[in-house]
């Protein structure tokens, strides 16, 4: 007999390989113009991948107020540009911009279609586009004729999306602003605005542990990166991940590698067909530009004090326990790029009162001084033991100021340290 369970989950699996190549796919274009009307264009066409729809709109804020820009893209013709207000109504658009969250209106009636939605529309999913700071840029919407068109699942992957392209779209509202006089603002500061939009606002707080990250970009931008994703039932995946290269491409990288995470991490994979998938999206959309990412993913279960992890090709995290014990995290497999279909390997750990872990990059124990010497994890081990019972956030401030007195200034290259503390 077939196992009903076992099956699902195998169709489960192939959605989320297909969306999140499909998203990554789409991702390669969104990156290559700095002009927000192609931008928007491009970020439409992408949805006709995605989604069966009879009209799809994005709407983009412009910084200073104003007038919202208009794109909207029906099923049998191209986008076409309109300079209009999204109305400040109650419908499902307005709302989303209001609130800043994703929401779905399967059934659309005469009484709560409103203005910013087409008249024919009968079922509708909209979400939030958040630029650096969570600022709500705008609003994509995806609209049909059909009752039964979408499900909430199409909401996750419109939210995934969303995240995706959100980069692109400030990349390209900045440089506009650059070219009007409006600000003066660089290549290298448009980078930088980019990549602060794809970190986290806050850690989690959760019950028994005490969580910090600090990351000080250097003055060319790298690729570093670190997230937390809410699994549910005090649950947290954290991610990080270091980029090779510098710039607007590490920064497209990023994006898409944080796609990828959520639209797998909310499907409930196992870690390893998480980084499987995740490496197999990352070797196709990067090719001949030869990108690869280094990266750490755990996934913390608060209430059983332990965390499962992969380590594909990162720096190994510091255990550091109470009795001063040390270990360091290997297990894994090779970063995400190099290879075509690279096997995985999960580990174990668990976290008692008193422990400490603690995930940093290369901009930390590569930090050189005037005679060329590395900062090193020596430096970083004695820093870590000598403030084992700090809170995480000052840990990780302590840890990048101590680099900085040993480097004698900025860092060269992005510097990042995330610490988790057992209470």
């Amino acid at each position: 007999m077939l196992d009903c369970l076992a099956v699902s989950k195998l169709a489960s699996e192939a959605r989320a390989s297909s969306e999140a190549r499909l998203l990554l796919d789409i991702l390669e274009t969104l990156g290559s113009s700095l002009d927000l009307s192609h931008t928007a264009d491009h970020v439409l066409a992408g949805s006709r991948a995605l989604f069966a729809f009879e009209t799809a709109s994005i709407y983009v804020r412009e910084r200073h107020g104003g007038a919202m820009v208009c794109q909207r893209a029906r099923a049998e013709s191209e986008a076409a540009r309109e300079a209009r207000r999204l109305e400040s109504a109650e419908d499902l658009p307005g709302r989303v911009l209001r609130t800043g969250r994703a929401s779905s209106q399967l059934t659309v009636t005469d009484e709560d279609r409103g203005p910013n939605l087409q008249e024919s529309t009968l079922a509708a999913i909209a979400a939030p586009i958040i630029g650096g700071g969570g600022r709500v840029l705008g609003v994509i919407t995806v609209e049909s004729n059909d009752r039964s068109r979408y499900t909430n699942d199409d909401l996750e992957i419109l939210m995934s999306y969303s995240r995706a392209a959100a980069p692109s779209i400030e990349r390209a509202l900045l440089y506009a602003e650059n070219v009007s006089g409006r600000r003066s603002t660089s290549e290298l500061e448009v980078a930088r605005q980019v990549m602060s939009g794809l970190l986290p606002s806050e850690a989690p707080r959760l019950d028994g542990f005490d969580i910090a990250a600090v990351i000080e970009p250097a003055y060319e931008v790298g690729g570093d990166y670190y997230d937390y994703i809410p699994l549910g039932s005090d649950r947290w995946a954290v991610a990080m991940a270091d980029v090779s290269g510098k710039g607007a491409p590490a920064a497209l990288v990023v994006a898409a590698m944080r796609a990828t995470l959520y639209t797998l991490a909310k499907r409930e994979l196992a870690l390893r067909a998480i980084l499987q998938r995740a490496n197999e999206f990352i070797h196709a959309s990067t090719g001949p530009k030869a990108k690869y990412v280094t990266l750490f993913y755990l996934v913390l279960d608060a209430q059983a004090r332990r965390f499962i992890y992969i380590n594909a090709g990162h720096l190994p995290p510091i255990v550091l326990r109470k009795n001063g014990h040390v270990e360091l995290l290997r297990s894994g497999g090779f970063p995400l790029g190099f290879f075509d279909n690279p096997r995985y390997f999960e580990q174990f750990v668990q976290l008692d009162s008193g422990d400490l872990l603690c995930l940093y990059t290369d901009g930390i124990t590569e930090a050189t001084n005037a005679e060329d010497e590395d900062y090193g994890r020596g430096r970083l081990l004695d820093i870590l033991k000598e403030h084992q019972g700090a809170a995480a956030a000052e840990v990780c401030r302590t840890v990048l100021s101590d680099v900085r007195r040993f480097s004698g200034g900025a860092p060269k290259d992005d510097a990042t340290v995330l610490v988790i503390r057992a209470l």
